[in-house]
């Protein structure tokens, strides 16, 4: 599949009203609510590249005035959200989002995450979704693509440098200047997309000025590195240690065994977390593994104890008890919870 790109007309579809609705769409239809490119529906202004890589924004829609005035003041406006929606989903592509301005308020893999006006936030591929609202006459651009697409080839030093920082979510405000400029090149690839025959070349145009963008992400993260310090043996350790978490949390959460994995103590790793996340490392495994927990907890295909021999617990009362020190519920309730 090609380039495909909706023309912008009258009626500008706001992109996280139509996320909320594959959302919807995607709980619906299967069994497991995981987000998938694929799903994301067809919008005012969208463009998708080999079904690897999907670009769209609510740049030019009509706002109303009064809300326009609000935003461009800072001040705050009507908080929306999708109140027809059972959280959690798990997210099954990468996420760069550009918000322009607005604000957009999100709580992923139990951390809380808020998105401001001329900032950018990435997120990873398998992070689970708990809650998702936003300001209304939030303007933003978002560009999501999964691991098989060439946005950030494997080879791209700026891939690697993207890729090294995201292993969980990461904010980054960037300048008036900046935020415009990358707009503006994005804007560039939503008209390549919708461009006619004199693109004939649309997936190496748009290709190539997703690699421009990605270079200039990339300088973010080293610069926001060098004013933080995160860079060296510590910071490195604390991403693989993450890394590690992600892949086998559902199987392990002793301390002990992502140290022995990582060929260092499990005293000194505990401290190297603790020094650079301001988290316990207790803390990041319970983080990863609780909403997985809740993921299988909420299809309704599965008993407590099935879900705690899924994920590796001794018993059910050890995932019970597991479970209730990180919600303040256990297992039985928040099914309950569920399904009132």
């Amino acid at each position: 599949m090609g380039v495909i790109c909706g023309k912008n007309g009258h009626l500008c579809f706001h992109f996280l009203s139509s996320l909320f609705f594959f959302l919807i769409f995607a709980r619906m239809k299967g069994k497991t609510p995981t987000m998938h490119l694929d799903m994301v529906p067809p919008m005012a202004r969208t463009l998708s590249l080999k079904d690897e890589v999907v670009i769209s924004d609510n740049l030019d829609s009509r706002i109303p005035s009064g809300i326009q005035r609000r935003i461009g003041r800072g001040l705050p406006t009507r908080t929306l959200s999708p109140s027809s929606m059972t959280f959690p989903y798990k997210v099954a592509f990468h996420v760069i989002l550009f918000v322009d301005a607005g604000r957009v308020d999100c709580r992923i893999n139990l951390q809380d995450y808020r998105i401001e006006g001329c900032s950018l936030f990435l997120m990873p591929s398998g992070m689970v979704l708990d809650s998702l609202t936003y300001q209304a006459g939030t303007r933003f651009l978002i560009v999501a693509y999964t691991d098989a697409g060439s946005l950030l080839p494997v080879t791209a030093r700026s891939s690697m440098i993207i890729r090294a920082a995201t292993f969980s979510p990461l904010y980054l405000p960037v300048s008036r200047e900046r935020m415009d400029r990358y707009l503006q090149l994005l804007r560039v690839v939503l008209h390549v997309g919708e461009g006619g025959e004199e693109y004939i070349f649309k997936e190496d145009i748009v290709e190539g000025f997703a690699r421009v963008i990605a270079g200039g992400i990339a300088r973010i993260i080293l610069e926001q590195s060098a004013r933080r310090k995160t860079s060296g043996r510590g910071p490195d350790l604390l991403r693989r240690f993450v890394s590690l978490v992600q892949a086998r949390c559902t199987e392990h959460r002793d301390l002990s065994y992502y140290a022995r994995e990582l060929c260092v103590s499990a005293k000194y790793l505990s401290r190297v977390v603790s020094e650079y996340s301001g988290r316990t490392a207790s803390d990041i495994i319970r983080e990863n593994v609780i909403p997985q927990a809740r993921l299988l907890l909420s299809l309704g295909e599965y008993n407590v104890q099935q879900v705690s021999n899924l994920l590796h617990f001794p018993n059910a009362s050890y995932f019970g008890r597991y479970f209730l020190h990180a919600t303040g519920m256990t297992p039985r309730q928040y099914q309950q919870q569920l399904h009132h």
